[in-house]
């Protein structure tokens, strides 16, 4: 509450550390002096220290700080540039190359976009507006679904990190931002006699590719840098490197029908240990090859080639094989994902004691 002393009514100033300090409104007119408190608390909330100690100490004053919020959102943008506020779009460059010692350079360059949303470059971005309010309310602004929004969170988190790391930020003001929800989790797949099908369907090489792509999970990014040396195909085993993280880099099982199109795409052709696979084909003429297959065998339009994986997963969570060699497969840290996704997939026991009896002669 204010009270009057002399001319002018003075408050309460609360700052960042818990502490308060009396100040004067400078103003003489109790419902003024009511409208700079119910500011001054409305600050307090928002986190605005910047401001608060700006009038609680200099250069600035609660009755200067007061013009300044009637004037609105682009009044207190005026007075924060006023105040020298670090202008974090200076900061984008070198949190780039920060981050790219921590995610592959494709990761980082989604990022970068996905800052520069918050951020436009060429335009200043004061450290005062980097706060879980702003950060909402962007958030809130973008017209995607709740999974791309989660990205866009976490390329402004990362950013975030950097800046508590410079000591720019005395926390990240992102780690408390709600996220949104995820999209319901894709579930198109195909029973295995359409994928063989699907996969015979394309030309070489990517009937060979299709065939590690739908015979093992692997995603189209880790597939196309396989290597001669990766390939076991005595243990129908690849050595494939994920980008997305430290355990997309794993061993996969091949299905046998998968093992031997790639076996005699190798066989008819003098591979050298280091030479890649599938040298100068690309995820976009992949798809386009993929596409012109579906549609010619009359298959469903909307099969991606990130479906693969669903159909693995869905075939081998059929066939009960084991859930942590399924995960492996799809480069999950667990099976927690899996069961998730697909665990009503999951043959019953009732289920597996039927198939047996249908195999006893």
């Amino acid at each position: 509450m204010s009270w009057r002393h002399g001319r002018s009514y003075w408050a309460w100033v609360s700052l960042r550390d818990g502490s308060r300090v009396r100040r004067s409104l400078e103003s003489s007119d109790r419902a003024t002096a009511r409208e700079i408190e119910k500011m001054l608390e409305t600050l307090h909330a928002r986190r605005e220290w910047l401001l608060i100690e700006a009038a609680a100490f200099g250069p600035s004053n609660v009755g200067e700080l007061y013009d300044y919020w009637r004037r609105g959102d682009g009044g207190l943008d005026e007075l924060r540039a006023k105040l020298g506020d670090v202008n974090l779009s200076e900061h984008v460059e070198a949190w780039a190359g920060w981050a790219k010692r921590r995610a592959n350079e494709r990761t980082v360059e989604d990022y970068r976009k996905q800052l520069r949303v918050l951020m436009p470059e060429g335009a200043a971005f004061p450290r005062s507006m980097f706060t879980r309010r702003h950060i909402s309310e962007a958030l809130g602004k973008l017209t995607c679904s709740g999974s791309t929004a989660r990205r866009y969170l976490a390329a402004w988190s990362s950013f975030g990190s950097y800046l508590v790391e410079q000591e720019l930020l005395d926390a990240n003001p992102i780690r408390s931002v709600k996220a949104p929800r995820n999209n319901p989790p894709r579930e198109v797949w195909l029973p295995l006699e359409v994928v063989v099908r699907l996969v015979d369907g394309q030309p070489e090489p990517f009937r060979a590719l299709a065939a590690l792509r739908e015979g093992a999970g692997v995603e189209i990014s880790a597939a196309l840098r396989v290597r001669r040396r990766d390939v076991d195909l005595r243990r129908s085993v690849v050595q494939v490197t994920g980008t997305k993280n430290a355990w997309r880099a794993r061993p996969v099982l091949v299905d046998e029908w998968a093992r031997k199109r790639l076996a005699a795409y190798i066989a008819a052709r003098r591979f050298t240990p280091d030479a890649p696979l599938f040298q100068g084909a690309t995820e976009r003429q992949a798809w386009g090859v993929q596409k012109e297959a579906v549609a010619a065998l009359k298959l469903q339009p909307g099969y991606r080639l990130h479906d693969a994986r669903h159909s693995y997963a869905v075939r081998k969570m059929k066939e009960g094989a084991d859930p942590q060699v399924i995960a492996n497969n799809l480069g999950h840290k667990d099976t927690t994902m899996l069961w998730k996704v697909y665990g009503k997939y999951r043959p019953t026991m009732h289920d597996l004691a039927r198939e047996r009896m249908r195999a006893v002669p």
